[in-house]
């Protein structure tokens, strides 16, 4: 009778153990990677998760040709906003959509308040978490434009 007892208890410990496993695996969190696409995407407007849904990049530097530009008081405080959703908006009033078809080219199609069309592509000359640096493409002269975070 006391085997019988002690079998029966470790029988029910084995099949909470059981359950137990199959609830904590089933339960663990799959993260997929990101590609180089979508990891530009998250770097230039956030992850779209909490706190992260845009990233406000105000213009630090510009050159031209390859040399530095001064930036006026406006300039100064010109910023560039993406949205992770893909809208677009910047500091004089165009708004639009933006995105990241290839790896290392931007392009924002944004309608200013007047209802002028503009769609600009760029190359991406560098990202982080602190700065973006890209270059205007289809223009004769090379312009390059040094933006850090804003928010």
């Amino acid at each position: 009778m006391y085997l019988k007892k002690v079998y029966s208890k470790q029988k029910t410990l084995v099949v909470l153990l059981f359950i137990t496993a199959i609830v904590s695996f089933l339960s663990c969190s799959k993260e997929v990677p990101v590609d180089d696409i979508d990891f530009q995407r998250h770097l230039v407007a956030g992850t779209g998760t909490y706190e992260n849904t845009k990233k406000i990049w105000k213009l630090d530097s510009l050159a031209i040709d390859g040399k530095p530009y001064v930036l006026s008081t406006n300039q100064k405080k010109y910023t560039k906003t993406f949205n992770h959703n893909g809208a677009y908006m910047d500091s004089d009033g165009f708004a639009g959509v933006w995105e990241i078809a290839k790896l290392d080219e931007l392009t924002h199609t944004s309608t200013s308040t007047t209802g002028t069309k503009v769609t600009n592509v760029y190359k991406i000359l560098e990202v982080n978490s602190a700065q973006l640096n890209i270059q205007l493409l289809g223009t004769t002269s090379k312009y390059e434009y040094f933006f850090i975070i804003s928010n």
